[in-house]
Formats: C-alpha cells, sequence, structure tokens
C-alpha cells in the first residue's frame, strides 16, 4: 500500500502543477489511441476498393476514403506537434514546482539534519529525482492506458485473423519487459549505493571550478592534484555503471531475439492466409499493420509498467525527504512571545549532538538583563557557539531549559522568537544582492526602509564606503552577476554587522563578527552596540578581550562548563582562567 500510496502523492504533485495541462495530455493520449485504429481500417478500405475498380469503375467512394484518410493523418500530426509543446510545458511546470517543495523543506528542516551524511545523500537524490519523477510517473500512467486501449482493440482484431495471434504478441514481448523490469532495479540500487562518491566528485567539481576556492587552488597547486582525484572517481562511477549496462545489453538482444522470431512467424502466418486466399489484400495489408502497431503498443505498455516500478522506486528518495520530521519539540498550542521585559534565564543546561555522546555543555546555568552586555570567552571547542545555536533554538538542550522572561522557548513559535533574535555568526554569509538587501537581510520579512538602512550602514561605517559606489545601496555585491562588487573581508564585515542594528531585536548576538576589522574601529562598534542597548541584551564573542570592558557580565567557558564569570576588572583581580588568556594576549 505505501507503494501505491507513493505513486498516488505524486501524481497529486502533478495534478496540484498543472491542471490544465494534464487534462490536455490526457486528451491526446485518447485521441492517439483512437485514430491510428480509424487508419487501419481506411487502408484496408482504399485497398479493397482500388482492387475491385475494375469491376465497379466508382473512384467517388475512393476519394473520400482518401480524403478522410488524409484529414486524420492532418489531426494525427497537429495532436502530436500540439503535444510536444504539453509535455515540455508540462515538465517546466512540475520541475519549478517541485523545485519550491523542495527548497521549502530544505528551509524548515532543522539544522542538525545538514550535519548527517546519510541524510545529505538522500537529500542529493531527492533534489536530483523531483524535477522528472513525477511527470514520468503521469507518462507511465497514461501511456499504460493508451497502450492498453489499443492492445484491446488491436486484439480483438487479430483474433479475428486467429487466437494464436494476439497470445504470441503477449508472450514474446514479456523477455523485453523482464530485461527492463530486473536492470532498473539494478541500476536504482547502485545510484543508492554510489550517492555519496557521485556527492563527493561534485564536491570536487564545485572546488575547482567556484570563486570560493579559486585563490588556494592555484596558490597551493591544487588544480592537477584534484582533478586526477575527481577524474578517478568519474572512471570508477562510469566502469560500474558501464558494467551493468553491457550485462543489460547482451540481456537485451536475446530477450529482442526471441521477439523476431515470433514477429516473422506471425507475419509468414499472415501472408500464408493471404496467398490461399483466405483474407483480401486489404486484409493483409490491415492484419500486419495491426500486428505491427500492437507489437509497439504492448512494448509501450509494458515499458510503462517497468517505468512506474523504476520511477516509484527512484522517488522513494523524495519522499524520504518531504517524510523527515522536525527534531525539534513543537507543542500542542503556541505559547505568545511578548517583547524581552526583564531576563533571559538559562536553567541547568546540558546538550551534545546527535549521535555524539561526549557532552559539549554541562550544568550550565546563567542569566542576562535587558540593558547588559554580555561576553562568553574561551578557547575554541569550549562551547561557546554552541550556547548560542541553543539560544537561538537551532537545537534542544537534552536536560534543562532556556526561559525568555518567564516562558521556555520551546513553548513558543520558532518563527516567533527568531524574529526577536539578531545574530552575526562567525561565518557570516555573503549574499550576491544589491547592498540595501544585504543590509536588509536582518530583518527581510517587512517592508525595506531606505532610511534605516543608511542608518545602519552609519552605525557601523560601512556608508563610508557605500557612498563612494556610483549606485550606493543598489549596489550588486560580488562577481556572480554583472556590474557585481567585491568587498574585502572588513567591508563585508560592516555589512554584516549593519544587519544586527537594522532589525530591532531584543536579543543581539554577536559571534566573531569582526575579526577583519581594525581593533580601533571594532571598539567603536562596539560602543554603539553598548549604547543602543539599554533595552536589549547584547552578547559578544570575541577573541579581543581589551574589548570587553564594555561587558556587564564575562562569562568564562572550559569543556563545557563555566569556569568563572564577572566583569572585567572582577575576573583580572582573580588572577584565573581570564586573567592568564588576556596577559597572553596583551604580551603579544
Amino acid at each position: 500500500m505505501a507503494k501505491l500510496r507513493y505513486l498516488i502523492i505524486a501524481l497529486s504533485l502533478v495534478w496540484k502543477s498543472s491542471r490544465k495541462w494534464t487534462i490536455l495530455l490526457l486528451i491526446s493520449q485518447l485521441f492517439q489511441a483512437i485514430l491510428p485504429l480509424i487508419l487501419l481500417y481506411l487502408s484496408k478500405l482504399i485497398i479493397d476498393s482500388l482492387s475491385e475498380l475494375k469491376e465497379t469503375a466508382d473512384f467517388n467512394t475512393i476519394g473520400i476514403y482518401i480524403l478522410i484518410f488524409g484529414f486524420i493523418q492532418l489531426l494525427i500530426a497537429i495532436i502530436n506537434n500540439y503535444q510536444q509543446l504539453i509535455t515540455e510545458t508540462q515538465q517546466q511546470l512540475v520541475s519549478d514546482y517541485m523545485s519550491t517543495v523542495i527548497i521549502a523543506k530544505a528551509t524548515e528542516i532543522d539544522i542538525s539534519y545538514y550535519e548527517n551524511a546519510e541524510f545529505i545523500n538522500t537529500f542529493h537524490q531527492a533534489q536530483r529525482q523531483a524535477l522528472f519523477r513525477p511527470v514520468q510517473i503521469l507518462r507511465n500512467l497514461t501511456d499504460f492506458f493508451q497502450s492498453t486501449l489499443l492492445i484491446i482493440s488491436l486484439a480483438s482484431l487479430l483474433i479475428f485473423l486467429h487466437w494464436s495471434i494476439a497470445l504470441i504478441l503477449v508472450c514474446f514481448a514479456m523477455p523485453v519487459a523482464w530485461v527492463k523490469w530486473h536492470y532498473s532495479k539494478k541500476i536504482f540500487d547502485w545510484e543508492k549505493n554510489r550517492t555519496e562518491l557521485e556527492r563527493e566528485s561534485a564536491y570536487l567539481n564545485s572546488v575547482l571550478t567556484t570563486d570560493e576556492y579559486a585563490k588556494e587552488v592555484r596558490i597551493f597547486n591544487l588544480g592537477k592534484l584534484l582533478l586526477d582525484r575527481f577524474k578517478l572517481l568519474r572512471t570508477k562511477l562510469f566502469d560500474e555503471k558501464y558494467r551493468i549496462n553491457s550485462q543489460r545489453a547482451k540481456a537485451g538482444v536475446i530477450a529482442r531475439s526471441s521477439e523476431i522470431i515470433a514477429l516473422t512467424i506471425c507475419y509468414g502466418f499472415i501472408a500464408w492466409r493471404a496467398f490461399v486466399g483466405s483474407i483480401t489484400i486489404g486484409d493483409l495489408v490491415m492484419f500486419l499493420q495491426a500486428f505491427q502497431r500492437g507489437q509497439l503498443a504492448l512494448q509501450k505498455m509494458l515499458s510503462s509498467i517497468v517505468g512506474l516500478y523504476s520511477n516509484r522506486l527512484f522517488i522513494t528518495h523524495v519522499f524520504d525527504l518531504l517524510n523527515v520530521k522536525s527534531i525539534l519539540v513543537k507543542p500542542q498550542s503556541f505559547k505568545p512571545l511578548e517583547k524581552l521585559n526583564s531576563i533571559v534565564d538559562i536553567k541547568d543546561l546540558n546538550f551534545n549532538y546527535p549521535n555524539i555522546d561526549m557532552p559539549v555543555l554541562k550544568n550550565i546555568n546563567l542569566q542576562f538583563k535587558v540593558g547588559q552586555v554580555i561576553a562568553f570567552v574561551g578557547e575554541n571547542g569550549s562551547g561557546k557557539t554552541t550556547l548560542i545555536k541553543l539560544l537561538c533554538r537551532l537545537y534542544d538542550p537534552v536536560k534543562g531549559g532556556i526561559y525568555w522572561d518567564n516562558t521556555n522557548i520551546k513553548d513558543v513559535a520558532l518563527s516567533a522568537l527568531r524574529k526577536r533574535i539578531s545574530i552575526i555568526c562567525q561565518d557570516f554569509s555573503k549574499y550576491q544582492f544589491t547592498i540595501g538587501e544585504n543590509i536588509q537581510i536582518g530583518d527581510f520579512e517587512k517592508i525595506i526602509s531606505q532610511e534605516k538602512i543608511i542608518t545602519a550602514a552609519k552605525f557601523t561605517g560601512a556608508s563610508k564606503f557605500i557612498e563612494t559606489y556610483p549606485k550606493q545601496y543598489n549596489q550588486r555585491l560580488g562577481r556572480w552577476f554583472k556590474q557585481g562588487k567585491e568587498l574585502s573581508g572588513g567591508q563585508w564585515q560592516k555589512i554584516a554587522l549593519s544587519r544586527a542594528f537594522y532589525k530591532d531585536a531584543d536579543l543581539i548576538i554577536l559571534d566573531e563578527p569582526s575579526s577583519s576589522i581594525d581593533p580601533i574601529a571594532e571598539a567603536e562598534i562596539f560602543d554603539r552596540f553598548r549604547n543602543m542597548s539599554t533595552d536589549k541584551i547584547l552578547i559578544l564573542i570575541t577573541h579581543r578581550l581589551y574589548n570587553l570592558k564594555i561587558a556587564d557580565q564575562i562569562v568564562v567557558l572550559h569543556k563545557g562548563e563555566v569556569a568563572e564569570i564577572g566583569t572585567h576588572e572582577e575576573l583580572i583581580n582573580k588572577n584565573g582562567q581570564y586573567s592568564k588568556m588576556f596577559e597572553k594576549q596583551a604580551d603579544n
């Protein structure tokens, strides 16, 4: 039942994306099943009438048959011509629709799935198969019904000649169908097992051809090394698939040979019946064409069945993706999330990443008050960024909770929580959009405010270089599109910091967002954030400890635990871990 359900769902996706074109396709398929039968019968009538012409001396009837024959041929030509338009249009509509379905799913699933290699394999296959498999399933079904209708009609005709003809037609087509069926499963298994290698070759292709890696590929002379690795992978994949296709070709030759033998026997039988006078010349032509068309229709019908089987196998990747459920717990009803009034409270928080037993955070208890600047400090791997991810609810803790005033963030809608938070990550994204759009990314759902964009850019000092460009805030960034302009690392970071200011959030998180900005400019930006955070909470993560004098509370993390907590002066006087880190940095 699950197999049938997937086919039904796939067809429903096709119907949702292209109702009108699906109806037109079905109508054209119906005509293509009926009109060839009329042509067969007209061929018989024309030939029989010609053989009787000397006796009757009446060409008018033949002329009418020929006109009808020509009209139907014209009708078939028109239908075939427009069917190409129908199929291409429907394919494009379904591909675009399925792209949006896959992208929508990709944006809503938990970030933890992107750290799971098995899921990434599924996602890779789903992206490949979603664009054309639903349409192919519809094609398989329409081909099946069209061919079945044609076969029933032709078989009824051939039975008048001899009952064994229809039976031979069916029996000798089965080996070819079995070969297609058997090897479609082999190809599916091979593609599924080789998804990781396909992804690896795609990754190497990306490293060798995109601007992200271009400098290092050349500086470190990686081109030949990685190209050789890419060629080795593609050769391995080619050899394996060629081996399967070669076996399928050999089996196909044997199966097709039996079909040709049956075809020859039946043609000989029909010719013999005409020779002894059992059927007319018109009958001979009609039966020969009927047998030939019946053979093609049967092949098409069996191919459509095999196609349904094959496409059903491959489309499971799509539904495996669409059936992915969120790990983040969702309450039956969401509590409203009001503006942060007083405190963010972290209670007894423990966390480890999925499928990893080692704890990343242990027994974290912290309170952040509105108006405070909080700093997280610690060596790499101490848990700073992980704690930020939990505050943004990219993950849920395995124990304990995070409270927004008195509301557990698990009890509110994710969208409501994230509207209240603004975060600039260390590995912030560089969008190939305009400068204004890059800044507005911080609050893209709302109507763009040019005044707020300019204010945000002035806040971080980005306006100084933006206003030197002819198009200013309408200047496209990056090199992917025409007239795009690439920025320096520090300029990009100022654009990213402008996003944090643009969004009127209650909780602002800056995770190493200014490593490419000079220390003096960074200190000025932090001071501005300090001044504007009187009704907000500002969380800073930075390795430049001398800038943390503005912090009301510095949290020192060590191996996932809170090692120290206090102001800059308090922690220096403790002469503990923070003091040692500060002295070491000062010496450098």
